[in-house]
């Protein structure tokens, strides 16, 4: 895995492992996102990670399907919510068409195209982490409702206990 981090900078692409690494992050993100990226199968984690895969978004997709440089990004994107599980092969098209903003058939042939020539070596780890329940993340921390404990009724007072300071007895 070092070495494939390695490799990440002899590429000026961005991966699906760092494509969202610019701009303001919190630490809590990173320490999330590597734990779930630690978690993935090696094979997984050489594809989400390694420069080819850069390299084969914007050098093979990007020139057959006149992707502009957003597009590609979002591409990038996509397949990275694929590797991590966050979107299903099966959802991968309609995903493409929607945020590459292309016709449906395009986006299949988009998606074919990762499918076959990015996807073939680990096909199988992919399908089967896709079947497996992601890892329960842990819930955002809200306030916890805590009621109040109930009043004690306030004692009654009865006619007989009153006593009349103004005309005492």
């Amino acid at each position: 895995m070092d070495e494939t981090l390695n490799n990440q900078e002899d590429s000026g692409y961005a991966t699906p492992f760092n494509v969202d690494f610019s701009g303001p992050k919190s630490k809590n993100f990173f320490t999330e996102y590597t734990i779930r990226v630690l978690a993935l199968p090696e094979s997984i984690k050489n594809i989400l990670m390694d420069s080819s895969t850069a390299g084969f978004i914007e050098e093979n997709l990007g020139p057959t399907f006149n992707l502009s440089p957003e597009q590609k990004k979002d591409v990038t994107r996509i397949i990275r919510d694929v590797l991590l599980g966050d979107i299903s092969i099966n959802a991968m098209a309609s995903k493409i068409s929607e945020n590459l903003e292309i016709d449906p058939t395009t986006a299949y042939q988009v998606q074919s195209k990762i499918v076959s020539e990015l996807f073939g070596p680990i096909i199988n780890d992919l399908q089967k982490s896709q079947a497996e329940p992601p890892p329960q993340r842990p819930a955002p921390l809200a306030p916890k409702y805590v009621p109040a404990p109930p009043r004690k009724p306030e004692p009654t007072a009865s006619p007989g206990n009153v006593i009349d300071l103004r005309n005492p007895k």
